[in-house]
């Protein structure tokens, strides 16, 4: 049921192609994860302040456009399923029709060897080749990540962690496990401030969020869970309530401090709120912002050095690299080509002529894929995403914590029942030998 020589041959016959592919899909998966950096939100959230007008949707953008967010949202979606569909057409009519069409399949038929084991020894070698594709990419990918950002194989320290460490002569580990060290320190908390390139007070805002979340971790951890009566649940809930509708209004009337500060510095909101420094710095801005959001100056101030010390903690864990969700990222597109790969090869393996399997294996696959493009520009043409299985991959659901197992488990199905039934109707069909 396996040919290794067959298998060899059409490994050498497609192996340039394979590491074309692969090199380019490798070289833009590598950039996407080298280049990455949260510092840079400003300059990339710039570009979309042309087609988002609401701050605080900009913001809640912002707070979600992690390193796996951006590859996600653009390599996954995008170069990386179209380059792989140039491989998927190309090989899957050099696998079976081409020696159909030029004659060199009655030549392999008219040894011993039986066309089952023909057409599942190029079935092996197609999914293994997309295996080994995807393999390398993700392995790539984590190394890449290691070697800019590190967290991948060994642990991520951030700047100021690995100067004020130093500074200290002590080890990193121990300064990042108790951030309260660098806090008790008051030139730990000025270099740590430099490391980030933020103001001393942001700096020190900062360091008590992340120094309060890891007291809550750590009670937790000893402190066993406390069960509620309903009475003292109700409470709790109203208590969160007034909490959220306060912190509502506080950064509506905020927001309204913000777009008065626009006004002033000429310039557009959207862009303001990445850069509120501007308004600290300026006291003519400032007051007016005051004004306008019904605050006292400093607690004006007060909430823009929380906004950025949130941002500070944001750009944290947007360079967080979760290999888990990362691995998932690259099994679910291997599915996806795998169940589309099948399409293709049951077209090479259905037609004797390239041009038939052409429009009907290439037609079919770049038809899913522009209709699940369809489908994500607006309501109106959601309903594409019904005539597609590319929406049964979905990168965002992957990273977000969704529910995405049984859409894997259907790809793979499909896959295999397409692959089974290529073979079945390429030993039963007519050849013109």
């Amino acid at each position: 049921m396996f040919n290794k020589t067959i298998f060899k041959q059409t490994l050498k016959s497609n192996m340039r192609l394979w590491f074309i592919i692969t090199g380019i899909l490798i070289a833009m998966s590598s950039l996407i994860i080298a280049i990455f950096n949260p510092a840079t939100m400003e300059q990339m959230m710039n570009l979309m302040e042309r087609l988002i007008e609401d701050p605080a949707l900009l913001a809640t953008i912002a707070s979600n456009f992690s390193l796996l967010n951006v590859l996600a949202m653009n390599f996954y979606t995008g170069m990386g399923i179209i380059l792989t569909l140039i491989y998927v057409i190309i090989t899957s009519n050099a696998l079976v029709c081409s020696h159909v069409d030029r004659g060199s399949m009655a030549y392999i038929l008219s040894t011993p060897i039986k066309r089952t084991t023909v057409v599942i020894t190029q079935a092996i070698y197609f999914v293994i080749a997309l295996l080994l594709m995807y393999t390398l990419l993700t392995l790539s990918g984590m190394v890449t990540a290691q070697m800019f950002h590190g967290g991948v194989f060994t642990r991520a320290y951030t700047a100021d962690v690995r100067e004020v460490a130093d500074f200290l002569n002590m080890d990193r580990s121990t300064v990042a496990d108790d951030l309260t060290i660098i806090a008790r320190n008051p030139e730990a908390v000025e270099i740590g401030a430099q490391a980030r390139n933020i103001d001393v007070d942001v700096y020190i805002i900062y360091l008590d969020m992340l120094i309060a979340e890891q007291q809550a971790t750590e009670a937790e951890e000893i402190t066993p869970p406390i069960e509620e009566t309903p009475e003292e649940r109700a409470i709790r809930e109203e208590m969160e309530r007034m909490a959220e509708e306060m912190a509502e209004d506080m950064q509506n009337r905020f927001m309204d401090g913000v777009e008065a500060a626009a006004e002033i510095l000429e310039m557009q909101a959207t862009s303001l709120i990445f850069d509120l420094g501007l308004i600290k710095d300026d006291p003519i801005v400032l007051v007016a912002a005051s004004e306008a959001a019904e605050m006292h100056p400093m607690q004006f101030v007060a909430i823009i050095n929380m906004q950025l010390a949130n941002e500070q903690v944001m750009q944290d864990a947007q360079v967080n690299f979760n290999i888990p969700d990362y691995i998932m990222l690259n099994i679910g597109v291997f599915l996806l080509m795998f169940a589309t790969s099948g399409i293709s090869f049951l077209a090479s393996c259905l037609f004797n002529l390239t041009k038939n399997a052409m429009a009907i294996g290439a037609g079919i696959p770049i038809a899913f894929y522009l209709f699940q493009t369809m489908a994500a520009v607006g309501e109106d043409l959601e309903f594409f995403r019904f005539l597609t299985i590319n929406t049964l991959y979905n990168p965002m659901r992957v990273i977000g914590s969704g529910t995405f197992w049984w859409q894997f488990v259907v790809l793979g199905a499909i896959g295999f029942l397409l692959y089974a039934f290529s073979i079945k109707i390429f030993k039963e069909k007519d050849l013109p030998l």
